[in-house]
């Protein structure tokens, strides 16, 4: 039917579009003097992002503006900027390095020769020509509250397909039959749901009525003898809107002394179109809603155009030629801006790329973002006097939590303006100013386990302390899923329907229930109540390469002898002694419980095992001994007066809690590290461990050659990397993140 396809039109145009918080009045054109006027005297915010800690000096609007390319063109309330710069001489290092060409054998592609991109290098032709030098997309003004509103549109998308399966479960369920439930799946994007959102108060009609497409800039750096090639590819691009079945109209108008040609298609059309199948539309909306809608997509047009601007070949896209603003010079755009000066630290460095957004656009956005909590008011509502699961009074109560308490875990959240600067300096490097801070983090807090990750043999290390208000509400978010999950997995264990699956689930779900419920849910107690409070918020994770091979059975002495294995523990302070061991008590407690439980199952006692316990330097390691275990590969509990630790290795737990308690630097907000060397050399033992053993591991044929090779060939890949660290913390107030791709 004609109807299902201005359907899908009308989804195109809410996700396609974004929309004004407020209704946005049409202005008349404005003639190039006010222009002007309007440029010089800009009302902006002022930026939130600081110059680096480093003392830098700050660079000329001039020194700026031929840094960073065509941003010099970009009117100052521009909200968002990615520009990437080099991009043929960063696809070249990419061709160049060892993984690259590890790929290429792997996919049977053979090895090209590349050479080092240089500035007299031939700029390369083609579609990639247009992203060989510099590449920059841009959204100017409203794209924050237009993408706000998308987001919006996003959740109560979600809402009503969650509530439309509640309502058709329980319906099924009423039935005793859920053949239906394949049907209304398949259908949750049909006109049930395009009727519900244009019904509904957050995004109906009204939302749409306001829609405009913000204005989208994406500029391509060419050469002069490459320029009108490059023109012409985007030019094709927009000729194809003209080629649409509501046809486009040529549009031409002048900016900056440049003349743009583009197409622009017609809101009108479309709707004069759709006002064909009006019949049919009425058989789901209102004849009220829907003129209401017709009328919204009548005023909504889109324009293309292109042009070019000194190096530049622009592409335009919005809804009116009027949005199209080109600074008048470098003095009045965005460059000239403190927006900008987060990038003044990096004027020597090879710049790869710089974002910028504003911090009242990623406002408007992460206000509109959502979560579980839209999906869960959905099953909530359908759930809501349905008939066909019982009284469902309780699980609606649940659902309301999961909303009501993500909302309060959402509401820590922070955000700044985001200002990001990548470059190639020993590697790659890149550095961010501001952007989100979801609250999960104590930024303040001195993090004492910092040195645990300096060793040379730590192949990965991860150190961080946590937001008391953020852990406590994180913790009350999970429960109530947890809880809701349970409930709704009774609920539907009560149905009653004569079906296999259904039948073994329902079993499985009232064995949990009545033989495993008790102990699990007092096993989360005291994870989350005295093991939780008897240790402090700071947490280390710490990977080394240095572990005796286990002995496990099939595996021969000579690997177990000669070879190496990962050691992992965790660490965390201790805060209350006592709580921890009430702690463990409980959880035997209930973990003798559960095996009760499965050994009357099985018709055979399994008694619960007894830890051994052993001293040293202070701290006390319990484990249960097995029969291939040794002290470096022996999963254990380590705790002391200070220090708690969860390890894989005894050794390593003894070794990292005694570092711990002698201190040395310290470091706030969070930090990650991968050490390429430390786990290329491990590979390299590794294998030669296993060659050597071939025969004993693989039989008389030993490993196969190929196999082998492929093996040493993916480890060579690593001889371009170093390490890998990423350091985000506050500085001055300001959300920072230093992230290091080190290369050799």
């Amino acid at each position: 039917m004609k109807i299902q396809s201005h359907c899908w039109v009308v989804f195109a145009v809410v996700l396609c579009l974004g929309a004004c918080n407020k209704k946005q009045e049409v202005k008349a054109p404005v003639a190039p003097e006010a222009v002007q006027e309007v440029v010089e005297k800009p009302v902006l915010e002022t930026p939130s992002i600081p110059a680096p800690a480093a003392k830098t000096t700050a660079m000329s609007v001039a020194e700026r503006a031929a840094m960073l390319g065509f941003v010099k063109y970009l009117p100052q309330d521009t909200e968002v900027v990615m520009a990437l710069h080099q991009g043929a001489k960063s696809g070249a290092r990419v061709k160049s390095s060892k993984f690259w060409k590890f790929v290429q054998m792997q996919l049977g592609m053979g090895i090209e020769p590349v050479e080092e991109a240089s500035p007299d290098a031939a700029e390369p032709v083609g579609p990639a020509a247009l992203f060989g030098s510099e590449f920059t997309i841009a959204l100017g003004r409203t794209a924050g509250a237009q993408g706000a509103n998308l987001l919006t549109a996003y959740r109560r998308m979600g809402y009503f397909q969650m509530r439309m399966l509640a309502k058709a479960f329980a319906a099924a369920a009423k039935a005793g039959d859920f053949s239906s439930m394949a049907q209304v799946i398949s259908e949750q994007y049909g006109p049930e749901l395009l009727k519900n959102l244009l019904a509904d108060p957050e995004s109906g009609v009204a939302l749409l009525e306001r829609m405009k497409m913000p204005p989208l800039y994406l500029a391509f750096r060419s050469s002069s003898e490459h320029r009108v090639t490059a023109s012409q590819q985007i030019a094709a691009l927009i000729e194809n809107l003209g080629q649409l079945e509501e046809g486009g109209e040529p549009v031409e108008v002048e900016k900056a002394g440049q003349k743009f040609l583009g197409q622009k298609v017609s809101g009108a059309k479309l709707a004069k179109s759709m006002e064909e199948s009006r019949d049919e539309m009425e058989e789901i909306l209102e004849p009220a809603t829907l003129d209401r809608l017709l009328e919204a997509i009548s005023k909504m047009n889109l324009v293309a155009v292109s042009g070019t601007l000194g190096d530049y070949v622009i592409l335009f896209i919005g809804s009116s030629v009027d949005d199209l603003n080109i600074a008048a010079d470098p003095g009045q755009s965005l460059v000239a801006s403190d927006a900008l000066a987060f990038c003044d630290a990096y004027a020597s460095k090879e710049l790869a790329a710089v974002i910028y957004g504003r911090k009242d656009a990623t406002d408007k956005l992460i206000a509109a973002a959502g979560g579980l909590s839209d999906m869960a008011n959905g099953l909530r509502d359908g759930l809501a006097g349905a008939e066909g699961l019982g009284d469902t009074r309780d699980l609606e109560a649940l659902l309301r939590m999961v909303g009501e308490r993500e909302t309060a875990l959402r509401k820590l959240a922070g955000n700044d303006a985001l200002g990001v600067a990548a470059f190639f300096d020993e590697g790659f490097k890149i550095e961010s100013y501001g952007g989100t801070d979801n609250g999960a983090i104590d930024w303040k807090a001195s993090n004492k386990l910092a040195p645990l990750g300096d060793a040379d043999d730590v192949v990965m290390f991860a150190n961080m302390t946590t937001d008391a208000a953020y852990d406590a509400k994180a913790r009350a978010y999970l429960e109530a899923l947890f809880e809701t999950v349970y409930a709704m997995t009774m609920k539907v264990s009560e149905v009653k329907m004569a079906d296999d699956q259904m039948t073994g689930f329902q079993q499985m779900a009232k064995m949990f229930d009545t033989r495993f419920r008790k102990d699990a849910v007092a096993f989360w107690d005291v994870l989350s109540g005295d093991f939780h409070g008897g240790l402090g918020r700071e947490r280390a994770l710490i990977v080394d390469l240095n572990g005796s091979v286990p002995a496990i059975p099939g595996i021969p002495q000579a690997v177990v002898d000669e070879g190496k294995f990962p050691r992992i523990s965790w660490i965390a302070p201790v805060t209350d002694r006592t709580k921890l061991a009430a702690s463990w008590e409980k959880m035997n407690t209930c973990a003798s419980g559960i095996l009760a439980v499965i050994s009357e199952m099985n018709g055979k006692e399994i008694p619960m095992q007894k830890p051994i316990s052993s001293e040293k330097g202070g701290f006390t390691t319990w484990f249960i001994s097995m029969p291939f275990f040794n002290d470096d590969f022996l999963p254990s509990v380590t705790v002391g007066d200070q220090w708690f630790a969860a390890s894989t290795s005894k050794n390593q737990a003894i070794d990292l809690v005694n570092k711990a308690a002698k201190g040395g630097t310290t470091r706030s907000g969070l930090w990650f590290s991968m050490n390429f060397k430390t786990l290329q050399k491990f590979s390299r033992e590794t294998l030669r461990v296993v060659d050597k053993n071939a025969a004993a591991i693989f039989g008389a044929d030993g490993m196969p050659p190929e196999k082998l090779k492929m093996a040493g060939d993916f480890i060579n890949v690593m001889d371009d990397m170093d390490k890998l660290t990423v350091h985000t913390r506050r500085e001055g107030g300001v959300l920072r993140t230093s992230l290091h791709f080190k290369t050799r």
